[in-house]
């Protein structure tokens, strides 16, 4: 693209934004997207379906790219409208509250630049394990260019908040999105009330009688680098040991390796679910064992207080090319650590005969991440708090 047609495309984005600013906001107007318009998953999905079964008096839209979630929420009878289109772009310019959890980039590539004068609420994807946003060195953010876009949208997307869950993680916000204090609300994630909510959950009916354990790495490289199941992990043992134990073995790879090829089918109790339409929540609350290496989904799964392995087979190279950390890896992930496959089989037979060490220091690291007050429910506490922000 050359510099001409970029230029005028960031004149016109800049102007929609600014216009955007004369629309009047209804306050009983919301809409919600997650993970570049492509899932209905995540914070923003829990907060959305409370919304719409117990708020009556407020429009709640999805938005999104993907015509598989808007025939799912259209069959559901969830008000949900593609994005990018001209109905969807008013309904953005008149929503005074919109939630996303990646970025504004959530409600649709045109859509985001309608948000001007709009509350506009970050529930994150999760506590952050590993740097993020601006902390994160490996990431763009910082230059030159991203330094001038902040400048330019900070009057019309002023009304910026990120919802944290402790102290601690407030703390990292801060500096992760170069926000205020005050623009950090520290209440929870609305995603896991579904630990707490009366539920059938479909893997534990699908899975009747067995035991579940669940093998949830991060990505390598945002997908880039590709995790070779076959070579990590000795699925023929394990195959064997679930056999015996009564067990199936879950792999479940993050988002960005949904296209990473993996032949299990000589093996009857692994199975690979990341190209399944697949929401972590249920998985997580179905596992009786976790294993994980870097993904923060863990510390979701502290609050349940089950058996967790982490697999850290490549640590330093992950470290040195990948994200730096928070936190000092041993402090915070109270579990057996693995830094091969026979380690890790022989941890998991031992969790399996009943041996579990680390159910305090679970608790403990639980609540370093998530206040007491925000060990339950909560989506009724940001949506409160939400709809009267001064």
């Amino acid at each position: 693209m050359n510099i001409f047609k970029r230029m005028g495309n960031m004149f016109i984005k800049y102007m929609s934004l600014y216009l955007s600013m004369l629309i009047p906001k209804n306050k009983n107007c919301m809409v919600f997207g997650a993970w570049f318009g492509n899932k209905y998953a995540d914070n923003t999905k829990y907060l959305y379906k409370y919304v719409v079964e117990n708020c009556k008096e407020i429009k709640a839209i999805w938005l999104t790219e993907n015509m598989d979630v808007y025939r799912e929420l259209t069959s559901k009878g969830y008000p949900v409208k593609m994005s990018n289109t001209w109905s969807s772009i008013w309904n953005v310019m008149r929503a005074k509250y919109c939630f996303t959890v990646t970025g504004r980039r959530d409600l649709g590539k045109f859509d985001s630049n309608f948000m001007g004068n709009s509350y506009h609420i970050d529930l994150w994807h999760g506590v952050p394990l590993k740097k993020v946003m601006y902390d994160d060195e490996f990431s763009s953010k910082g230059k030159t260019h991203d330094t001038i876009a902040k400048m330019l949208e900070y009057f019309p997307l002023r009304k910026y908040y990120v919802v944290s869950t402790s102290d601690v993680i407030t703390k990292i916000y801060i500096s992760a999105f170069r926000c205020e204090r005050n623009h950090i609300l520290q209440f929870g994630q609305s995603r896991n009330d579904y630990f707490y909510n009366e539920h059938i959950n479909p893997y534990k009916e699908k899975y009747a009688q067995k035991k579940i354990i669940l093998y949830m790495p991060t990505h390598r490289n945002e997908g880039k680098t590709k995790i070779e199941i076959n070579k990590i992990l000795d699925l023929k043992y394990i195959d064997q040991i679930c056999a015996d134990n009564n067990c199936v073995f879950l792999i479940k790879k993050h988002y960005y390796h949904k296209d990473d090829a993996l032949s299990i089918d000589e093996y009857s109790n692994v199975f690979d679910i990341t190209a399944q339409n697949c929401e972590s929540q249920e998985l997580l609350d179905s596992a009786d064992i976790l294993i994980t290496d870097y993904s923060s989904c863990y510390i979701d799964y502290l609050l349940l207080n089950r058996p967790i392995i982490f697999y850290n087979y490549d640590m330093n190279d992950y470290l040195s090319k990948d994200r730096k950390m928070y936190f000092e890896y041993n402090d915070v992930t109270p579990g057996e650590k693995c830094s091969n496959a026979n380690e890790l089989n022989l941890v998991l037979n031992s969790i399996l005969s009943g041996q579990d060490s680390y159910k305090d220091e679970r608790e403990k690291v639980c609540d370093l991440f998530y206040d007491k007050k925000v060990q339950g429910k909560v989506s009724d506490i940001i949506l409160k708090y939400v709809r009267n922000i001064k």
